[in-house]
């Protein structure tokens, strides 16, 4: 970590920052990019977007990642719906370039949140929710160390129909930084 920014081997994350919401704007009316997220998080104003993902929010830590040799923004990551009291977090990742859909972005990305997790905020819980059909980010999550708890029944609505999703977790004691 150098000051506020997350160094990782090929990207980088730094602090979201009001640049950053076009970008989410695109990246969230992309069809590609969407299709595993909740319909209710797709295709949404700039106004909405910054409630969302609001950078002033204390309960939101949130980053862009950033590419290191291109010096481009490819995505956002980070910490919601932070429990100060509980110690856990929500862990979300949105990779807005489809040329980074390699699984390494995500996996370099979300190792760096959950070591800031664990060791700099302190938290005691990192947890996902992930749609059922989207197999590779609930693959991603395992190699992180991350375990199944369960399945919540009708989760998401996509396309009017609803969606199961699985519930992943992992513990501070759990985390590897390898």
């Amino acid at each position: 970590m150098i000051g506020d920014i997350l160094m990782g081997n090929k990207l980088y994350l730094e602090p979201m920052e009001e640049k950053t919401y076009p970008l989410l704007v695109n990246w969230l009316s992309d069809s590609n990019i969407i299709k595993f997220l909740d319909s209710s998080e797709c295709n949404l104003s700039l106004e909405q977007i910054k409630e969302i993902y609001s950078i002033d929010d204390q309960k939101n830590k949130l980053f862009t990642i950033v590419e290191k040799n291109l010096d481009q923004s490819i995505g956002i990551c980070g910490l919601q719906k932070i429990d100060w009291n509980k110690k856990n977090a929500f862990l979300r990742i949105i990779i807005g370039n489809t040329n980074f859909w390699d699984g390494k972005t995500a996996l370099e990305s979300e190792k760096l949140l959950l070591k800031f997790a664990f060791t700099v905020l302190e938290l005691n819980k990192v947890y996902s929710i992930i749609n059922v059909n989207n197999v590779g980010q609930s693959m991603l999550v395992q190699r992180l160390g991350m375990q199944k708890d369960g399945i919540s029944r009708n989760h998401y609505i996509q396309h009017g129909k609803y969606v199961d999703a699985n519930l992943y977790s992992i513990l501070s004691n759990e985390f590897k930084d390898y």
